[in-house]
């Protein structure tokens, strides 16, 4: 997730059209918060893989993935399946995700979440999912 947007890994990424629609400094922040996000969950996993996870982790997990969680679906899921930003006009446009590989269908003018997007998204939500059983029962133990 941290790398995607500086690794080239045609066709799911474009990092030619991501650098006309970022600048340097928006992507490097874009990809701290995003290493940041990530890190966290699984340095706290490296500490506690042995022992039980502590409540106040789980409630972190809840927290970090379920913050992802709304912002894959914000703004990738709603716009999908309810209407583009492109139709909103927004500069959110996604221009830079336009000619990635993609495996779901068009509708109308609407963006696109890319074959990379959803594999981020189903992971995330994996771990949302994950998190929520822990804290439910009592985490891994």
């Amino acid at each position: 997730m941290a790398f995607h947007d500086w690794v080239d890994v045609p066709p799911f990424t474009n990092l030619e059209a991501l650098r006309k629609a970022h600048s340097f400094k928006f992507r490097l922040i874009g990809s701290f918060i995003n290493a940041s996000l990530i890190l966290t969950p699984i340095l706290v996993t490296l500490l506690y893989i042995a022992s039980v996870l502590p409540f106040w982790a789980r409630i972190l997990f809840i927290l970090i993935y379920g913050l992802i969680t709304v912002g894959t679906i914000t703004a990738w899921w709603i716009p999908y399946f309810g209407g583009s930003y492109w139709m909103h006009g927004s500069k959110a446009g996604f221009e830079e995700y336009r000619d990635t590989h993609s495996f779901l269908p068009q509708r109308e003018n609407n963006v696109i979440p890319n074959t990379l997007h959803v594999i981020l998204h189903l992971q995330v939500w994996m771990c949302f999912g994950l998190s929520i059983y822990w804290l439910s029962n009592g985490g891994w133990s």
